[in-house]
């Protein structure tokens, strides 16, 4: 039988209209077995750590609690109207567990704000509006259970950005999931807290940005490695119809990309893709688990979502994502010519101050080096390299503020089309600062000006339009 595992987000549990929708999707996929991971009440995370953050401030805590509690209550208020039982289960649970979060605040202000403490602050949202959820679905007749996954996900211990131990996780997956999601007589729906796990000693961490996608995509994986049932897939279930060739805020006529592969949505993902985050994909690609992005909205679309599978069309251009936020940072020295090991240094310092490398380019002789980083991490870049001597003393750093576009899909291959595209840029006066390609070569990067960002996507689209998924150009 087919285990579908499927994400809800914030936006899907906003309302009684939204629990409402979950429902018709429960019977939509009647059929399959289900999981159902979700994430916290949108804007409950933010609110809790700035709770966390305002421990020293007795009235920023004490309203934000109010408004924490407040936000649930309304929404257990609206979806049991009519009935008392799950409504008064629901509240006791809020209750209990905003005495916990009070008690964790207490530490935070005699301790501080310690990497673990933000995680387990962080992971109230989930824990309640999951069991909540588990609730609404009991209440409409439905067998469900409710598991926290730091019970279930065992991480290392890297707090606000932790990694799965999936043999430690299929473990658990194996004595808590399996038995019933393989039972023929059972129709059990597992409720299942996003973005949270836990390390070996118990301490919960939280799984970083995408974190419930990536819950999603780990409890997939485990089920695809123990268990007998292979025909798994996972839906995201987002307030969109799924990924778009180009942000529409820069094209608006930009057309959804229905197929492509893990790599081609790694790529489109990594390059600014907010609605899907590369990590989760990671998780499923080696075992081929389909995943689909979804609309909430329009659950009985038949043909217009993103399915990511091994399975795509070589010849088109999949999509142009962009990273507008970026710094390129150059150093040089004319004296340390032929000296190795400069990238590994400079990815050593990157790595200790915990800031991504998105882009690197540099000369034969390792007389410059570029490389770029997202957003703040800019700043933090250029401080943490002035802070060694190697390159202090030995090299100017120079950097700018710049933004990348990036080309997915093998008909990039084409070397014409290369020559066209810098060609038509050129002839616009969008200077292209950097180039990267990637090993495979359906990918390519574009380093340029920030003020030329809109430029260089409209040029690239014009020129690549014919080569787009289902595409029609305009003259």
């Amino acid at each position: 039988m087919t285990v579908v595992v499927m994400k809800f987000g914030g936006s899907c549990l906003k309302d009684a209209d939204a629990f409402e929708k979950i429902v018709q999707i429960t019977k939509i996929y009647k059929n399959a077995k289900k999981i159902y991971v979700a994430s916290a009440f949108k804007g409950i995370t933010d609110m809790l750590l700035n709770t966390a953050k305002s421990v020293n401030d007795n009235k920023d805590i004490n309203r934000n609690i109010t408004l924490i509690e407040k936000k649930h209550l309304d929404i257990i208020e609206e979806i049991f109207q009519q009935d008392t039982d799950h409504y008064d289960r629901c509240k006791e649970w809020v209750d209990a567990r905003l005495s916990e979060l009070e008690d964790g605040l207490s530490d935070i202000e005699e301790f501080g704000l310690e990497p673990y403490y933000r995680d387990y602050v962080s992971s109230f949202g989930e824990r309640l509006s999951t069991y909540i959820l588990n609730q609404y679905l009991q209440s409409k007749g439905f067998e469900s259970v409710f598991i926290s996954a730091n019970n279930l996900i065992i991480t290392d211990d890297k707090f606000n950005n932790a990694y799965p131990h999936y043999d430690l996780t299929n473990a658990r997956v194996k004595r808590q999931i399996i038995p019933l999601i393989e039972n023929p007589k059972k129709d059990t729906i597992f409720c299942i807290t996003g973005f949270i796990g836990r390390n070996k000693i118990g301490y919960i961490t939280t799984l970083g940005r995408g974190g419930s996608d990536y819950t999603a995509t780990i409890i997939a994986r485990s089920i695809y490695d123990i268990g007998s049932d292979k025909d798994i897939r996972v839906i995201l279930w987002k307030d969109v119809d799924g990924l778009l060739a180009i942000n529409p805020k820069y094209v608006p006529e930009s057309i959804l990309i229905r197929n492509l592969d893990y790599e081609e949505a790694k790529q489109i993902a990594n390059f600014g893709a907010k609605v899907l985050h590369p990590k989760c994909l990671e998780a499923i690609e080696k075992r081929n688990i389909p995943l689909e992005i979804r609309n909430f909205d329009n659950p009985l679309e038949k043909e217009n979502y993103t399915t990511i599978s091994e399975i795509t069309n070589k010849q088109q251009i999949k999509g142009i994502s962009t990273i507008e936020d970026a710094t390129i940072i150059t150093i040089t020295s004319g004296s340390m010519v032929d000296v190795p090991g400069v990238l590994a240094k400079i990815f050593q310092i990157m790595g200790k101050n915990n800031i991504s490398v998105s882009f690197v380019a540099q000369s034969s002789s390792e007389i410059s080096t570029s490389f770029v980083v997202k957003g703040n991490d800019g700043e933090k870049a250029i401080e943490a390299l002035k802070k060694e001597n190697f390159f202090s003393e030995f090299y100017e750093i120079t950097w700018e503020k710049v933004s990348i576009i990036n080309i997915t899909g093998l008909k990039i291959l084409d070397n014409t089309t290369k020559a066209e595209i810098f060609s038509a840029l050129a002839k616009k006066d969008v200077k292209v600062k950097a180039i990267s390609q990637s090993k495979d070569e359906f990918n390519l990067s574009l380093v340029v000006d920030r003020d030329h960002l809109l430029d260089g996507i409209m040029i690239i689209h014009e020129d690549l339009c014919a080569d787009f998924e289902m595409f029609e150009c305009v003259d």
